[in-house]
This record gives C-alpha cells, structure tokens and sequence, in this order.
C-alpha cells in the first residue's frame, strides 16, 4: 500500500544523481561490447495488452507484438515504452511514468495482488517473459475495482500451467541463466516454477576505477515464479501463486568520485539490497444463480537496504497481509453489478542513522544532502486499511453501455475516509465509430512513508488524489486496421512537500516537517494507430502531445513538472520477410527532459561539526568547536544557486531500434537486437564542477548490440 521501500530513494543522495552515475558507468562496462541473451521459445498465443481511460477496449496491441518491440531484449513490460504518454523513470529501463504523473503515483498488481518491484538493478523486469499472459496499462479513471493509484494502474496477469506432461526449459546466456519446471501434477492439476539468476558474479567480482573514485561489486539478482492450478469443478478454481526477487549492489566511493566535492559524506562503503517475497491463494467459482467470486488471500514481505558512506543508512521492513473478494451478477437485461472489497494489514519497521533534510524535489528546490539535519531514528508504523467498491454496467441501449461506480476506503493510520466515484460510458455510433468518456476521483496512501512518521514526518498528513477526466474516439476500418484518439485532464491536490515554517529540531520542535501543499494538473490528447498483421506485416503509430505543471503553494511558484514531454512519437514495425525470418524496427521521438539551470555555487565552510558561510577565523571561533582556531575554516561543500525549476529543456530525443529474428525450425528463434541503432547522442542531464561555475552534458550509451536465442523443448 506504500509503495514502501523505494521511496527512501527520494529523501536520500540517490536524488542528486550519485546512483544514477554508478549505474550508467556500470551498464557502460557491461554494454560497451556485444552482449549474448537466451530466453525460452514462444510457447503461447498471448492475450491483448489495452490502453485506455475506462473500462472500454479500443485498439490493443498484443502481449505477441510487444515481446517483439525492438530495443527491449524481449521484455513486453519495458516494451510499453512503446505505448501513447508513456515515460520511463528518469529515461532508464525502470518505472514507468504516465501522463504525466511521477511512477510512485502507479500500482502494479500482478494476479490480483500486489508487487515488491518491478525492474532489477541492471534494468530488466523481475517476470519471466514467457509465464505472462496479459497485462492491461489503466491510464487514468479506471474502473471502481482498483483503488490506491492517482497516476496509473498496471494490472499482470501470469498464465496458468499446461496441463500435459512435465517438461524442463533451461535458460542460459552470458549474462543470465533460467530454469522453468512445468506440467501436470494431477488429472486435474498442473504447476510452473521458475527461477532466475544473473551470471555477471561469474565474470567478475567488481569494477574499479582509480581515477573515477569508485569500485563497484556487479550487482546480482534473481527472481521467481510459481503457480499451481487446481480444476476442482466445471464452476470452480483454485490457485496458489508465489512470487519474488532479490537485489543485491554494493560500492565504495573515494574523494575523487567526481559527486564526493558536491557532497562530501557520501565517501565510504555503500550498499543497496532489497528483496520481495509474495504469495497468495486464489479462490474463483460460480454460484448457481449465476453470480461469479473471486477471493483472494495474499501476504507480502519486503526487505530494503540502502547506505552510502556517512550520509544514509536505511534498513526497512514490512509485512503486509491482504485478503479480497470481487463479485458480479448479470441480469437478464444484460446489466450487471459488480462488487467487492480488500482489506490491508500493513506491519512496516525502519531503523535509520545519517543526515536528513525534510524536501519533496519533485515541485521544491532541496539544499545539498550533507547540509541536513542529523538524525538516528527508529519506528513501527502499523496500518489496516479497508476499501469497498461498486459498479453497475447498465446496458442503456444496444449500443450504450454507461457503468456507474464508486468506492470507499479507510486506515486507522490517517485516520480518513474517501469517497472514490468513478463514471464511463461507450457509446456505438456505428459499426465504425465507437465514443468513449469516463471520469474518476482517485486517492492513494502516501508512497514516501519518511513523509508520514512520526519522528521524520506528519502523520496527520491528507491522502494525494486526483479527479480524471477523458474522452475518446474509436475508429475500426476493418479487422486489420483501427484507431483510437483519447483527450484527458488530470487534476492533482494534497501533493505532499517541507512544511516552511520547520527550520531543525532545535529550533522549530514543535512544527511538522511535511504538509499538503502543493497541486498539478496534466492535459494531452493521444492517438494510436494500429496495423494487425496483413501482407507480412503489421506495426503501429502513437502519437502523444501533453503539458503538465505543479504548483508550490509555499512559494506561489508554477512550473512544469519533471517528467512533462510535450512531444511523445513511436513508430514500429516488423516484416514478415521469409517463413524464417522477419524484421522489425522501432524509431522513438520525445521531447527533452527538464532541468533547473544552476548559475553559481555559494560556499559552506566547516568549523569542526557545524557549517557557516562566513570563511573567517571569528565565525569558527564563535562556534566554539574550530579544529584550527588560528586558520580560516575550509571549504566544506557549495551550495548551488538555482534558477527557475524545471525551466530549461534539454535538447529532444530520438532513437532508432532493430530487430532480426531468424527461425529455422519451430522452437528454435535466433536474433540479434540493436538498441539507438544511429548512436545518437542524446543528453540526459548537466554535469556541475564542485563550485557549479562550469558545466558539461552526460549523454546516454551509444549502440547497444545483443545477441540471443531462444530454445524450446
């Protein structure tokens, strides 16, 4: 319900971009040369992976075709890139940001329960590609049934086992190495384990530069899947699902680490370790009037590490047990009533040591980590949490369907109830034409859990939320051609940032440290175009447009928001050249990222344990703690002086992806994936001098060449 354990990310160094370096250096050493993959074969038709505002269906692009999306090494969830607004977390293979909103504002659900993580540490998904059998992206006023989300919901689903006899795949490549156990237990029964494992450790243990200040342990990870099916009856199901990953990295940085001048105390030894563990029952069956259940009983369990030298050290755990129920009964009209309710226990517990500055970087500027606040501090959060939902889909006439929905939650944490209405309509203008609408309210607890502690935060805090708005046209040629153009507004209220008021614990004790504060809004209209496959070929046009703004009310200031790309175009395709091969290609245009423009930096100097900006042997001296009382204080760190936020863009991205799939008999697929095929050099952010007087651009990797195959047995 958190969202918990990454978040720590945000109130750490892991903002100011040191993390962001260690891994672009790291993924520099390991794709610099020709990189060799092999997965499993296609074993499956895959269901289709739909877009949309509302319940309605429109153009889908199947879960087939994404594994195929160029550039993404096979991976459907790192493929949906590829859909309308959609924007990686900060460009890299890692969350998605949609419409707009941050990641944290989504929640991933993965057979109706929820999910530790979705990308490892070297950027690919925590799934075996070959166990999902669909997955829906719900962009904004989503049905009733979901709840937790302001910004977007993406519901997984994992195919159940093949009920034949066992067979065994094994995975194996240079850089990863998998095994999947599947087939029938019973006559009516069947089970999949899978199991992954990165082999980068093989290869070597660490990474060391001298001249770069670091040395990094190869990060390791793994994850696993496992779902037994039971057929009980011709109405009745049962389900056992388990599922899980682990993340392990660690470094040492130096005083030539090229961020230590900008923050001295993230020298030392640093690690970041997580790992997640679910598992769930599932109960569906059929009652004799027609009504149809579904229950659900699952618990997860996280772990989350994260320290770096003298700034940080975090260690959090939580427990989280859930149990659901979804029902629907359909009338003879052809209305139906759809219900149900989730309740949340949510046992979490952190210990955290280092320095702490309370600030929300999304809409407020935050001085450098290693002028904040020290603290040592330990808590237990405790929540339960129930939500409740109703939806009628009233069938107004043959051709108009309107769903009528609303939901409730509560926590005895925050101790406040919201009331969530949701409403959708699809009308059938003709065989061709089809419109759509929906709009929705929407709360989520918060994701940063520092921001509601009691020690480090406020828990006296408002839940965020939003109100979603969309409007849609469907267009069907045929059934190889369709289309589909979406309009949306999205408001945002209760967006959580410092309080003012709060300058440390000495001075200002009694005053909270966060408040709701802050609002936005994000508009844009989007337009997907797509080709099934006809004459060898198929592919699809999306083309987004958007703008997207925060406001902070502590300072009456209005910007765009970080991750605002007005400009969003993806154009794939992929021919069916011969019988054994075919070939695809992927070009990608967006917008530049933003950036708050940095013009000087004003000098922090040390006198023993404090800071001041005044460079004199007095100012030590009135401090009463000077190392040297006969010397000027050095230089500590500079703090940058900013400009505007968010108002210079970096120039716009684009990139060319390949992909050649070869298959000489059934089972058996050869290719070779290029990723930024024309090595554009695409600049993702500034990099300062220690002072912030000069500046250079950091640009992404080049070409990215990989190789696979894939094995079916």
């Amino acid at each position: 319900m958190l969202g918990l354990l990454g978040c720590a990310f945000n109130n750490a160094l892991v903002k100011e971009g040191m993390m962001e370096r260690l891994v672009t250096l790291l993924m520099f050493v390991l794709f610099s040369n020709v990189v060799m993959a092999s997965d499993q074969g296609d074993v499956i038709e895959l269901s289709p992976i739909s877009i949309h505002g509302g319940e309605d269906l429109g153009p889908t692009i199947s879960t087939q075709k994404l594994l195929k999306v160029p550039g993404a090494n096979g991976d459907p969830i790192k493929a949906i890139e590829a859909l309308p607004g959609v924007v990686l977390d900060g460009d890299e293979d890692s969350e998605p940001a949609v419409r707009g909103s941050s990641p944290a504002d989504n929640r991933y659900i993965t057979d109706h329960m929820s999910v530790g993580y979705l990308f490892h540490n070297d950027g690919s998904s925590t799934y075996n590609e070959n166990i999902i059998q669909d997955f829906s992206l719900k962009a904004g006023a989503w049905d009733a049934q979901y709840n937790n989300a302001i910004g977007a919901v993406l519901d997984t689903n994992l195919r159940d086992p093949y009920h034949e006899e066992i067979s065994t795949v094994v995975d194996l490549s240079f850089i990863r190495a998998g095994i999947l156990v599947e087939g029938a237990v019973t006559e009516n029964s069947a089970l999949y384990i899978s199991y992954r494992e990165s082999l980068l450790k093989w290869y070597f243990d660490e990474i060391a530069d001298a001249d770069e200040g670091l040395i990094i342990q190869v990060p390791k990870n793994s994850d696993y899947q496992v779902k037994y099916h039971w057929r009980m009856d011709n109405t009745s199901n049962l389900h056992f699902v388990a599922t899980g990953a682990k993340d392990t990295v660690s470094f040492e940085l130096d005083e030539n680490f090229e961020e230590a001048g900008k923050e001295p105390t993230i020298i030392g030894k640093g690690n970041l370790d997580g790992y997640f563990n679910s598992q769930g029952i599932l109960y569906d069956t059929v009652f004799s009037g027609g009504t149809s259940a579904l229950f659900v009983v699952s618990q997860i369990e996280q772990d989350f590490n994260f320290k770096v030298g003298t700034l940080f050290d975090l260690d959090a755990t939580s427990e989280n047990a859930r149990v659901k129920g979804q029902f629907q009964t359909p009338f003879n009209n052809g209305d139906n009533l759809r219900y149900g309710f989730e309740t949340t226990n949510l046992h979490l517990k952190y210990t955290m040591d280092g320095l702490y500055n309370p600030c929300n970087d999304d809409v407020e500027s935050c001085d450098p980590a290693s002028t904040g606040e020290r603290f040592d501090s330990q808590e237990t959060l405790n929540l339960n949490g129930l939500y409740v939902f109703s939806a009628y889909d009233w069938l107004a006439t043959p051709f108009w369907q309107i769903t009528f929905g609303m939901g409730s939650d509560y926590d005895d944490y925050l101790k406040e109830r919201n009331y969530q209405p949701r409403l959708s309509s699809r009308y059938e203008v003709n065989d061709s034409w089809t419109l759509t609408s929906a709009v929705g309210k929407h709360y989520q607890f918060p994701r940063d859990f520092f921001a509601v502690t009691k020690t480090l935060g406020n828990p006296d805090l408002k839940e965020p939320n939003s109100e979603h708005y969309v409007v849609g046209f469907e267009y069907a040629l045929n059934d190889l051609l369709s289309a589909k153009l979406e309009v949306y507004y999205k408001d945002i209220h209760d967006i959580i940032i410092s309080n003012e008021a709060y300058q440390d614990e000495d001075t200002t004790p009694e005053e909270v440290k966060f408040i709701n504060n802050a609002s936005g809004h994000a508009s844009g209209v989007e337009l997907l175009i797509n080709k099934n496959l006809s004459d060898d070929w198929y592919g699809w046009l999306s083309v987004a447009y958007s703008t997207t703004e925060r406001t902070n009310h502590n300072t009456g200031e209005s910007f765009n928001y970080s991750y605002d790309r007005p400009w969003i175009i993806n154009l794939v395709g992929n021919y069916q050249y011969s019988r054994t091969i075919s070939v695809g290609a992927k070009w990608r245009y967006q917008s530049g990222g933003l950036v708050t423009p940095i013009s000087d930096g004003v000098a922090y100097y040390q006198c023993g344990d404090d800071l001041t900006r005044d460079p004199s042997i007095d100012a030590c001296d009135g401090l009463g703690n000077s190392d040297n009382p006969d010397e000027n204080p050095d230089v500590y760190l500079y703090d940058p002086v900013e400009g505007e936020i968010n108002s210079e863009r970096l120039p716009a991205k684009h990139s060319l992806d390949f992909r050649l799939d070869y298959t000489p008999k059934e089972g058996r697929v050869y290719y070779i994936d290029i990723r930024n095929a024309y090595a554009r050099q695409n600049i993702t952010d500034y990099e300062y001098s220690d002072d912030y007087k000069t500046r250079t651009a950091v640009s992404e990797l080049e070409t990215i060449t990989s190789l696979g195959l894939k094995f079916t047995f």
